[in-house]
């Protein structure tokens, strides 16, 4: 550990830390509690590093995170702004930040069904 660290002083912790992420993201079996929290923590680390390029570097960014899984995720839906891109939906789509996560959901369940027929019919 400590020849990882010399070798990487100055990224070892978010080296560690994207694997731990990628590990929590595996097709591990999850209960919803676990999807929820991998969630919420991946929601954390995406808003602190797009925040911190912002600050740092002047990079603004606008997003929309949902989950996947109709049944499952209903509650999984997050929109983060930077300061700069702060009202854009509502601005120049017209759309509350409820209604762009709503749309969202919407396309994202959608690409999953038509996804799911599409190899439900390759394996016939």
């Amino acid at each position: 550990y400590e020849l990882f660290k010399n070798t990487y002083p100055n990224s070892y912790q978010d080296i560690l830390d994207t694997y731990e992420e990628l590990n929590m993201l595996s097709d591990a079996p999850q209960t919803i509690a676990q999807r929820t929290q991998t969630f919420q923590k991946l929601y954390r680390r995406v808003g602190s590093i797009l925040d911190g390029a912002a600050a740092r570097q002047g990079f603004e960014a606008a997003l929309v995170m949902c989950g996947n899984i109709v049944n499952e995720d209903s509650s999984l839906s997050h929109i983060h702004m930077t300061p700069g891109t702060g009202g854009f939906f509502e601005k120049r789509c017209r759309a509350s930040d409820d209604a762009i996560i709503g749309h969202m959901k919407a396309h994202v369940y959608n690409t999953t069904s038509l996804a799911a027929v599409e190899q439900a019919f390759k394996a016939t």
